[in-house]
């Protein structure tokens, strides 16, 4: 049995990839006592002192490293360092901010880093390479116990309306040309497919982006796909060339990816190319979707022609292509090839993943220990005010707040977000500023703003009701987002143990949670 602290910064509203890199840990590797704890909850001693086995920091969690919030969260936890046991960093986007990751993560004795990065990783790691172990993480992997439930959401191939599909983001500058590939790719494929008379859904507007299981029916009703690598070519140590853009965006809101680069960041992009897996690749093989890939090298040993579809950089082989796409033999070759490499195999299963990371920490005792018990109960009774504030806010907390600002168009003036950077968190919750963040501030802001401006109301605060109607409004408008009825806790524990153990984890002074198991 080991003991693991899990730290994250989950919502409902979190993707299902993040989801499962958090909490596929106690589903894959039962027997361990598995704490999960969000970044702006409050701590306690007692969560100091339970006898920690090991400690995994999910990607979410350090993210905040390109938050406004960073130095206060990095302090919060620092006192990680003084922990005696194994410590795995999971990260992802590991060059925004690599500069803060890199510190932070060597800051509290990280003893592996797992990246989905695999180029050039002395670049962003520059204190921990060579001292730090640095292993491959994919940013997504096979739930081999889900597998029944996605197959129901894949047509049948002869009754598929779409022929090819997706949804890409035009990442910002910040990530340079290579980030912005994959939609320049994406939207002139489109036009030459739909030339072809093939029957297209591509899209690169926020308004078009599909969530949840919605996006599983979406890939599943779709014989073809297009993917590649994902990244960035420009490394950004300390944010400046991010804050840089930002601020010239201020007096600059329709300026041009070439504008941008001359004026904030002249002669760095290309220089290094950090990219990595996409989890849609894992999607598009187990829903039996051909996947028309820029050709690059990627996991599992996929060959072009024979597991997908390959498309030069440049879009010079489209004829090629098109052909392979009407010979419907050979894709259905390639979907079951591909499929067996990438699903079948198992070789990307979280399973093994899983066993992989909690290889890393030494086995524990057999049973949790009378002082571990002691120590669960104080914790939980110390953060009891925090979850009840939680359970009261559950039915729109966060979950129909993010969700509304979903909704908001993307990239409009920035000077309004800056602003509201330096308000009082009360300010910031009022009426008039939803309003005001409706008309202007685009979405991948006022993530980072709200979740903390809601953490830092106070229950009974007259804001909380003008907000809770905003988001049932929301809720009412958008029925295509997933969890609209799961509340996923910020702070809990799972503990199945293989023995039976004579304890009450869930007693008056512990967790409140109804998700724990004991």
């Amino acid at each position: 049995m080991k003991r693991i602290l899990i730290l994250h910064d989950l919502s409902v509203g979190s993707r299902r990839t993040n989801r499962d890199h958090v909490y596929n840990f106690a589903k894959y590797a039962k027997g361990n006592f598995y704490l999960f704890h969000a970044a702006n909850a409050p701590q306690s001693d007692a969560m100091r002192n339970i006898a920690w086995d090991g400690v995994i920091i999910n990607y979410c969690f350090l993210g905040y490293r390109a938050s406004t919030l960073y130095e206060r969260v990095r302090a919060d936890w620092a006192w990680l360092v003084d922990i005696d046991c194994p410590k795995v960093g999971i990260a992802q986007d590991d060059y925004t901010d690599s500069g803060h990751l890199d510190d932070w993560l060597q800051s509290i004795g990280t003893t592996v880093i797992y990246s989905p990065v695999t180029q050039s990783l002395e670049q962003i790691y520059p204190k921990n390479y060579g001292w730090t172990e640095i292993r491959e993480g994919l940013t997504a992997y096979v739930d081999s116990k889900q597998l029944t439930e996605l197959a129901t959401f894949a047509t049948s191939w002869d009754e598929r309306t779409i022929d090819v599909g997706t949804r890409v983001r035009y990442l910002p500058p910040q990530f340079g040309r290579y980030g912005r590939r994959k939609g320049e790719t994406a939207e002139d494929f489109r036009d030459s497919a739909e030339q072809q008379g093939f029957a297209v859904d591509i899209s690169t507007s926020p308004e078009d982006v599909i969530f949840g299981n919605d996006w599983l029916r979406f890939v599943g009703n779709c014989k073809f796909t297009l993917g590649s690598r994902g990244g960035s070519s420009i490394n950004d140590p300390d944010g400046s060339i991010r804050k840089a853009i930002s601020a010239y965006m201020v007096n600059h809101p329709n300026a041009g990816f070439a504008e941008v680069e001359r004026k904030c960041f002249p002669g760095v992009d290309g220089e290094f190319v950090f990219a990595g897996i996409s989890p849609r690749l894992f999607e598009s093989a187990a829903l039996g979707t051909c996947q028309i890939l820029i050709r690059d090298e990627y996991v599992g040993g996929i060959e072009p022609y024979i597991d997908y579809i390959p498309m030069e950089d440049d879009l010079s082989n489209l004829d090629e292509v098109f052909t392979l796409m009407r010979d419907e033999a050979k894709v259905k070759s390639m979907i079951a090839s591909c499929h067996a490499k990438l699903v079948a195999s198992k070789a990307f299963d979280y399973e093994k993943f899983v066993a992989e990371v909690l290889d890393i920490f030494p086995d524990g005792d057999a049973v949790l220990s009378d002082r571990d018990v002691e120590c669960i109960h104080a914790h939980f009774k110390a953060i009891e005010p925090f979850l009840a504030i939680k359970k009261q806010r559950s039915n729109f907390y966060e979950r129909g707040w993010r969700r509304t600002l979903a909704k908001m168009s993307y990239g409009r003036s920035l000077s309004h977000a800056n602003a509201i950077f330096g308000m009082d968190p009360l300010l910031r919750g009022s009426p008039a500023f939803v309003s005001a963040m409706f008309q202007s501030l685009p979405p991948t802001l006022a993530y980072e703003l709200t979740a903390q401006t809601l953490a830092e109301l106070p229950p009974d605060s007259p804001i909380l009701s003008s907000m809770k109607a905003l988001t049932e409004w929301a809720v009412d408008e958008d029925k295509s987002f997933e969890d609209l009825d799961v509340w996923w806790d910020m702070c809990e524990y799972i503990y199945e143990p293989e023995e039976t153990q004579n304890i009450d984890l869930s007693g008056e002074n512990g967790p409140t949670s109804e998700k724990v198991m004991s």
